[in-house]
């Protein structure tokens, strides 16, 4: 796809001296403001519940809470944004986090490994779920929707067979908790994680070839193949990414809470989706990108956050993600078409001008 941006020029003077702003100039303000509204949503939010809620919502606590928070929330959605960048879906991102917060503690607490060994077999189980999950899609040509649909089912059964359907607690090293409660400068180890995690991915997806492949085969597969882009290669590993990132978030959760119940997880799904789909309207309107995701997470944690304290009711928050998830796909889909409909109608006038000059 093309990246289009819109530059603003300066304003003309018409015949009686008013100076008006040229299609370019309000092009660019849209233009703007369609790149970056969900930001600039996200600050009003916060400065109207800040207003609304001095003592409970503007408060420091408050504000660490939510940042704290969503870290497992935004790494479940960098696990579903990855296949959506090569045109697929992966619904079995959090059975993935489920059975490897499960297998963290498990591993820890009923077969007495090492921290560093629990998490690295953890990471290594969700690798391999990814790979089943590619092999699927690749090899068996099942549709990816259907697949991970399959594997979740399985996953989620294999991590109750392994938990016995109980919650899991014990004596669990402090090396292992402190990977989620502990803090580096007063900044809380999570957060730090999701940045490094974030710059990673955004270097990976922005700068590397890589990147521009992935993106190519989620956006026409067949042109990409034909170009000579190994399009199932990375679907492939788009799989396996997503596992391994939907695992980490599994051991953060289990870092934090210290013990694992199987049936942790599944609410998670919705939140994750919607960060992803939102993200897509925002910053690079039309392609999944990290940045996007990321305030596109935040944004929906404030919204839900300062509504509670309002005194939503308890139905409330699955109700508004399962409604933000809709209005997310709708709005990625209408900032897709819109940023085809840009790029072809700059290739049109590219090829004006050229016939032009011929």
């Amino acid at each position: 796809m093309v990246d289009v941006a819109s530059a603003a020029t300066p304003a003309t003077a018409d015949p009686i001296g008013n100076n008006e702003p040229t299609h370019r100039q309000r092009d660019g303000f849209f233009g703007i403001l369609g790149k970056y509204g969900l930001f600039f949503l996200a600050i009003i939010l916060l400065v109207v519940f800040s207003v609304a809620q001095p003592d409970s919502f503007a408060t420091l606590d408050n504000y660490r809470s939510i940042l704290d928070n969503q870290t497992i929330v935004v790494l479940l959605a960098f696990a579903a944004m990855v296949p959506l960048i090569v045109g697929r879906f992966d619904l079995s991102v959090a059975p993935v986090l489920s059975i490897s917060h499960v297998l963290a503690v498990g591993l820890i607490v009923k077969q007495g490994w090492s921290p560093a060994a629990a998490i690295a077999a953890t990471l290594v189980a969700a690798m391999l779920i990814g790979l089943v999950n590619g092999v699927l899609v690749v090899a068996l040509k099942v549709d990816a929707f259907v697949a991970t649909l399959g594997s979740s089912s399985v996953v989620g059964g294999i991590a109750l067979a392994y938990s016995d359907g109980k919650t899991i607690f014990g004596d669990v090293p402090d090396s292992f908790t402190d990977l989620a409660r502990g803090k580096l400068v007063g900044v809380p180890h999570p957060v730090i994680l999701v940045v490094v995690v974030a710059i990673a991915l955004a270097l990976v997806l922005g700068f590397l070839p890589v990147g521009r492949r992935m993106y190519a085969t989620g956006g026409n597969e067949r042109a990409a193949r034909l170009t000579g882009v190994a399009t199932n290669r990375y679907v492939m590993g788009a799989f396996v990414t997503s596992a391994l990132l939907a695992g980490l978030a599994g051991v953060v959760l289990g870092s934090r809470l210290g013990t694992a119940s199987p049936s942790t997880g599944g609410s998670l799904l919705l939140p994750a989706f919607a960060g992803a789909f939102l993200g897509a309207t925002t910053v690079h309107p039309g392609r999944f990108n990290v940045v996007g995701t990321i305030i596109a997470v935040y944004t929906l944690a404030i919204a839900v956050s300062g509504l509670q304290q309002l005194g939503a009711p308890v139905w409330f928050e699955p109700v508004f993600n399962g409604s933000a998830l809709v209005l997310a796909v709708a709005s990625s889909q209408w900032a897709l078409r819109h940023r085809q409909q840009r790029a072809k109608a700059k290739e049109m006038a590219t090829l004006d001008e050229s016939l032009a000059a011929g």
